[in-house]
C-alpha cells in the first residue's frame, strides 16, 4: 500500500506584503509502509492519489472488485462526507498538448465528452500507434492515450460538474500581449489579443473555441474566431443516443419502399422528447399534425443525456418534383436532409455544451455530407447558427433564414433550389401557430 508524502498544499494569498503566491511542486516519489523505502512512481499515480485525497476518498471506502460496485462505493463515500469536495478542475500540462484529432485544423480535440467519445478515441489512438513505425511518434501516441486515461479516471472520482484541461506549458505561459496577425479580408497587418487558453478555461470552464465550429473557421485569422491552440477540454459529459445507429445503418437517401423509423420507436421516450421540444421552443406542439407531417420521413433522432438536448432529422421531398415522379429512385436521391427540430432544455441552454454535443453528432456522424434547416429571422439563436453553417440565405417573401452545412451547395444549382423549396414550404406544427407570423 502506497502513501504520498504529507506535503503542505495551502497557498498563501497574494498581497503586496507577502509577494507572489507560492506554488507547491510535488515530486513523484512515495514510500511504502511495509519497507519504509522511498521509490519513484508515475506522476499520473500521484495525480490520482491527490484527486482521491481532495475528494475525501480513501482506500477503505472502496469495496469489492467489480467495476460497477467499486464506482458505486466511491459515489456513496463522497456523498457521506461531511465536508463536500471543492475540487472542480484537473489541469494537465504536457509538451505534447491536446489529444490528437485528425479532423481538426490544429490537430487536437477541442472538447471530449467522455461518456460518448472515450472508448472511440482510445481505440483510435491505439490503431494509429500500431500503424506507426517511427518510435517517437509511437511513444507520443502512447503518452496521449495515458493523458486521456488519467483525465478519465480523475473525473470518475469527482462530481459530474468537474472538468479537466490539457494544454502545453508554452500555451499556459502565453501573456495577453497583442499579437500581429494577417487579416485575409483586409490589407496590411492588424493586431488582436492572444488568449491564454488556461486562464480562459479557469474563468469560463469552457474551451477557447466551440467544438461544433466548422474546422474551416478555425485558424482563419479573421479576428472573429480566436486562434486555436493544441489544448483539450474534457468532461464526463453525457451519453448520446443516435437512432438508428449510423455505424450499422448509415443515414443515406431512403430506398423505394424502405420503412422509416417513427417517434413511437421503443428506443425513443416520446413524452420526454415532446417535453424537450416544447420546453426549448416555449410553445406547445400540435402532436397530431406533426406526426402526420413527418410520417415515413424521419432520417433519425439524436438524444443527449436524459433528453437534455436533441435533434429530429428528416428526408424531405422537394415540392418541385411532380407527385407522379416522387416514387422513382432518381427523385428519392434528391430528397433533402433536413434538420426539423433542434432543441435544448432551458436549464441546459448556454451551459454544459449540450448544443455543441448534439450539433457535432449531427454534422460529423449522421450527416457529414451536409444538412439544411431554417430559422425565423429574429431568432436569437441565429448568431450561433451563422457561425456553424457553411452558407445562409434569407428566403424572399418569408420570415425565414435558410442555413446549410453542405459544401458547394450554391454551385450545385439543383441542390440549392431543392434546399430553398423545402425550407420555404415545410408547414409548422405548433398548436398556437396562428399567434406567430412565420
Amino acid at each position: 500500500m502506497c502513501r504520498h508524502r504529507n506535503w503542505n498544499l495551502s497557498l498563501p494569498s497574494r498581497s503586496p506584503a507577502h509577494g507572489p503566491c507560492a506554488i507547491p511542486v510535488i515530486p513523484s516519489i512515495v514510500y511504502t509502509t511495509e519497507t519504509q523505502k522511498i521509490v519513484r512512481v508515475k506522476p499520473d499515480d500521484i495525480m490520482l492519489a491527490l484527486t482521491r485525497e481532495f475528494a475525501g476518498i480513501t482506500a477503505r471506502t472502496v469495496q469489492g472488485t467489480e467495476p460497477g460496485k467499486m464506482v458505486q462505493s466511491i459515489v456513496d463515500a463522497v456523498k457521506s462526507q461531511r465536508v463536500q469536495t471543492s475540487l472542480d478542475r484537473v489541469i494537465v500540462l504536457d509538451p505534447l498538448g491536446g489529444i490528437p484529432a485528425a479532423d481538426r485544423s490544429d490537430g487536437a480535440h477541442v472538447f471530449i465528452n467522455l461518456e460518448q467519445e472515450y472508448e472511440d478515441i482510445k481505440k483510435q489512438l491505439w490503431i494509429e500507434g500500431l500503424k506507426e513505425s517511427d518510435r517517437k511518434i509511437h511513444w507520443a501516441l502512447d503518452r496521449h492515450s495515458k493523458n486521456l486515461e488519467l483525465m478519465q479516471r480523475a473525473l470518475t472520482l469527482l462530481p459530474p460538474t468537474s472538468s479537466a484541461f490539457l494544454t502545453t506549458p508554452e500555451e499556459a505561459a502565453v501573456s495577453a500581449k497583442a499579437t500581429a496577425i494577417k487579416r485575409v479580408d483586409l490589407p496590411g497587418v492588424s493586431t488582436r489579443r492572444q488568449r491564454n487558453p488556461l486562464i480562459h478555461n479557469l474563468l469560463t470552464d469552457k474551451p477557447v473555441v466551440s467544438s461544433s465550429l466548422p474546422t474551416a473557421r478555425l485558424n482563419a485569422g479573421t479576428g472573429t474566431t480566436p486562434r486555436t491552440t493544441p489544448s483539450t477540454f474534457v468532461k464526463r459529459g453525457m451519453p448520446v443516443s443516435i437512432i438508428p445507429n449510423p455505424r450499422r445503418t448509415p443515414w443515406v437517401h431512403p430506398r423505394p419502399g424502405q420503412k422509416q423509423i417513427t417517434l413511437k420507436d421503443p428506443d425513443i421516450d416520446f413524452p420526454c422528447l415532446l417535453h424537450l421540444i416544447e420546453d426549448s421552443f416555449n410553445r406547445p406542439l400540435n402532436v397530431e399534425h406533426y406526426l402526420a407531417r413527418i410520417e415515413n420521413r424521419i432520417a433519425g433522432i439524436i438524444v443527449a443525456g436524459e433528453y437534455e438536448g436533441g435533434a429530429i432529422l428528416t428526408w424531405e421531398m422537394p415540392p418541385t418534383i411532380p407527385i407522379s415522379s416522387q416514387g422513382t429512385q432518381e427523385a428519392r436521391t434528391r430528397m433533402v436532409p433536413y434538420l426539423d427540430k433542434f432543441a435544448v432544455l432551458k436549464r441546459s441552454q448556454g451551459a454544459g455544451g449540450v448544443a455543441d454535443i448534439v450539433f457535432k453528432a449531427m454534422v460529423r456522424t449522421c450527416f457529414p455530407d451536409g444538412v439544411c434547416w431554417r430559422s425565423r429571422k429574429d431568432n436569437p439563436v441565429n448568431k450561433w447558427y451563422f457561425e456553424r453553417a457553411v452558407g445562409t440565405w434569407k428566403l424572399p417573401g418569408t420570415n425565414w433564414t435558410m442555413f446549410w452545412t453542405t459544401e458547394n451547395a450554391v454551385r450545385d444549382g439543383q441542390m440549392f433550389n431543392d434546399y430553398f423549396a423545402v425550407c420555404r414550404d415545410v408547414q409548422p406544427s405548433w398548436a398556437n401557430n396562428k399567434a406567430v407570423v412565420d
